[in-house]
């Protein structure tokens, strides 16, 4: 049962499953690395554009390389089955995360 002042050991409870309280905080902890990340990247970008090196706005619409197309598809479709696959796995078999890569390397034409 949950906390009525809502703290335990000096930790925040939320929801009456601590591993869910867990995920909230691993997500939250994401979410501020996340951040810093997209804060470092404008500073970046506004330096490489102050300082002329890149226009404004380079970052946006660059052209994918053909040649690097493909790489750059499976490395993102890796990276989503690592992230979704525990959770597809539970819900939806398995091969589930595999399944829709290929559906969508089909659909790609690669």
């Amino acid at each position: 049962m949950k906390n009525p002042a809502g703290i335990t050991d000096g930790q925040m409870v939320f929801f009456e499953d601590p591993a869910v309280d867990k995920l909230l905080g691993m997500v939250l902890a994401l979410a501020g690395e996340i951040y810093v990340q997209r804060d470092r990247i404008r500073v970046l970008e506004h330096l490489l554009t102050e300082n002329g090196t890149l226009p404004a706005g380079a970052a946006e619409s660059y052209p994918v390389p053909d040649a690097a197309a493909g790489e750059w598809r499976a490395e993102r479709d890796a990276f989503f089955d690592r992230i979704l696959t525990p959770l597809a796995a539970d819900y939806l078999g398995p091969e589930a995360t595999h399944r829709a890569a290929d559906a969508r390397r089909r659909a790609a034409g690669s």
